[in-house]
């Protein structure tokens, strides 16, 4: 409960950061992907022709917009060196997908907000039940064994997903959560979203939701703890 937590608190403070889009975007392949397919779009014109500050500002405003219900999405252009608008950058098959994740980013939001709220009551009722009743009804792990429980937990999580293969975990994540809803494969001639929005980015941003997660994660148990223990 506390690390499903932690995620959404990571989520929320990655958002504010533009998950660092800006510092790990010679890393992930963008450049040279958007190079590459850039000229070759059926649907769009000249987005090679953009600068990296441009295109990270595109990737804030998507965040945004997902994580605000999906507003705005249409709204979002690409401009040239000098400014001048191009085009919108999103196709509606894009705008249809990206508000499915906006609806499921809120409906985690929302169960996450309640096992917050419960996991302070339980810690409420621990506390009070050590302090005024003298009851030892829950002593927490020490931090440390928590740690390496959780670190064991991540590592066969992880080993799991080099052993499948990142892409096809990825693919087969994205069939489950959103069969039934709006199309979510796109071709590079077809897409600017998917030609910017490498997969190495994509396995950038879960390692920076895990890691701040796992941070986070250390420091509530470590308050849990002096709490109760």
């Amino acid at each position: 409960m506390l690390l499903a937590v932690c995620l959404m608190l990571s989520w929320r403070a990655l958002s504010e950061t533009n998950f660092f889009f800006s510092q790990i975007y010679e890393y992930n392949g963008i450049e040279e992907q958007i190079a590459k397919y850039g000229p070759q779009n059926r649907n769009r014109n000249g987005f090679e022709t953009t600068t990296k500050s441009e295109r990270a500002k595109i990737f804030g405003e998507i965040v945004r917009s997902v994580n605000n219900g999906g507003q705005g999405l249409e709204d979002i252009v690409y401009r040239d060196a000098s400014g001048e608008i191009i085009d919108t950058f999103l196709t509606q098959p894009e705008i249809d997908h990206l508000n499915d994740v906006a609806r499921l980013i809120a409906h985690l939001s929302g169960i996450l907000s309640y096992l917050a709220a419960i996991l302070g009551v339980l810690v409420m009722v621990f506390w009070t039940g050590q302090a005024w009743k003298n009851m030892d009804i829950w002593r927490p792990y020490t931090v440390a064994k928590s740690f390496l429980s959780m670190l064991a937990l991540l590592l066969v999580c992880c080993g799991i997903v080099l052993a499948v293969g990142p892409q096809r975990v990825f693919y087969a994540l994205h069939e489950w959560i959103f069969a039934g809803m709006a199309p979510w494969h796109f071709y590079f001639q077809e897409s600017l979203m998917t030609t910017m929005l490498t997969e190495p980015l994509f396995g950038s941003i879960s390692i920076l939701l895990m890691v701040s997660a796992f941070a986070i994660w250390v420091l509530f148990s470590a308050l849990i703890n002096k709490i109760l223990g």
